[in-house]
């Protein structure tokens, strides 16, 4: 299909019940809900989406830019067709914005930086309804201590360690421009713990798993389980760590992407 219009959707979703974004045979996905709910709103007309990146199962997103390419201009005004969208979504997917852009905009390759939060506490008697929004760590951690080694992993290093290895000659290396933990003020509820956190990290591009990796990297950090100069070799590529932590997939969001 030769699309001859151009569409970015901004996607806000729970990803909790959802095996991530991309589409997968017999499997509850992102991509293949909203491209069900697509078709329905627009018979007749071929949908395809491409979205900036793929999201793991059970990681939500607060805005996930998403192309839409259809042979025919919109049959409605974009906030009208925003509104019947949402419509027939389930609740735990929204758009937040519709608009045209130009053929030669990218959704992928015009990305300039990601920004990622990870959710946590590590409070006994942890809410089971606060489950899908925030990891959760059984034993005590010193916050303080992953606090001040968060920075480590700011700047251009190799993150060979803090993924999950793809196949073939894959390239290791990326830059991470903010790297910190705060008090979580993102979120709250009733039923989150009195004390959560959240860990941001940006870079122009992530690894698979990187984001929950570096996030277990710092709870065995706090756990005594590694010192900072363990992450320090294995960021300068001069010995391999083993991440035997990796947070849990529900506390992690993609909280905002940057174009030029």
């Amino acid at each position: 299909m030769k699309p001859n219009y151009q569409y970015v959707l901004h996607v806000q979703f729970l990803g909790f019940r959802f095996r991530g974004w991309q589409h997968q045979p017999g499997q509850q996905t992102v991509e293949g809900m909203l491209k069900k709910t697509l078709k329905f709103v627009l018979p007749g007309m071929p949908v395809k989406v491409l979205a900036s990146g793929r999201t793991d199962a059970k990681v939500s997103a607060e805005a996930l830019p998403v192309s839409l390419y259809l042979r025919e201009a919109l049959p409605m005004e974009e906030e009208a067709f925003r509104k019947e969208v949402n419509r027939n979504l389930p609740p735990d997917i929204r758009i937040l914005t519709v608009r045209e852009v130009d053929q030669e905009f990218n959704v992928i390759q015009d990305v300039v930086w990601k920004e990622y939060h990870y959710y946590f506490s590590n409070e006994p008697g942890f809410h089971p309804y606060a489950a899908p929004f925030i990891g959760y760590f059984h034993e005590p951690v010193d916050i303080g201590r992953m606090r001040e080694a968060a920075p480590l992993f700011e700047g251009t290093h190799t993150f060979e360690s803090f993924c999950s290895r793809p196949g073939g000659k894959a390239s290791f290396e990326r830059t991470i421009e903010i790297s910190k933990i705060e008090i979580n003020t993102y979120q709250s509820a009733a039923h989150m713990p009195e004390n959560t956190y959240a860990y941001i990290v940006r870079s122009n591009g992530f690894l698979r798993y990187q984001v929950r990796m570096m996030v277990g990297a710092l709870v065995m950090l706090g756990r005594g389980e590694l010192h900072e100069t363990d992450v320090i070799n294995a960021l300068n590529g001069e010995a391999q760590l083993a991440i035997t932590t990796v947070a849990p997939a529900s506390g992690l969001v993609l909280k905002e992407v940057s174009y030029k």
